[in-house]
């Protein structure tokens, strides 16, 4: 991960054959499988909330339902959708569900 985005993770994004890791500072692209890093930040951190999307526990500050799907909202802004099939999962970790 490039230096200036700083260290703190707030939520990996798969494209195509790269990972978006968003911080505070902002984001970037590199090359990397969504399964190998979250095998690699370990499952206390946060969790997969969508086929596409791992979160930071710490960085949700929001839940936003929309026509019966839920979405975070992060402390840097962003909203994440949850999919399906992660809704119990995410529940069980975050009261707000």
């Amino acid at each position: 991960m490039p230096s200036r985005l700083g260290t703190e993770i707030v939520a990996l994004e798969a494209e195509d054959h790269y990972l978006r890791v968003h911080t505070m500072l902002g984001s970037d692209l590199v090359l990397m499988r969504l399964s190998d890093a979250i095998a690699a930040i370990g499952p206390d951190l946060g969790l997969q909330v969508h086929r596409s999307w791992w979160v930071a526990r710490d960085a949700i500050r929001e839940v936003v339902r929309t026509d019966q799907r839920s979405q975070l909202r992060l402390m840097n802004g962003l909203t994440v959708p949850v999919g399906r099939t992660y809704t119990a999962a995410v529940r069980g970790a975050v009261d707000l569900l």
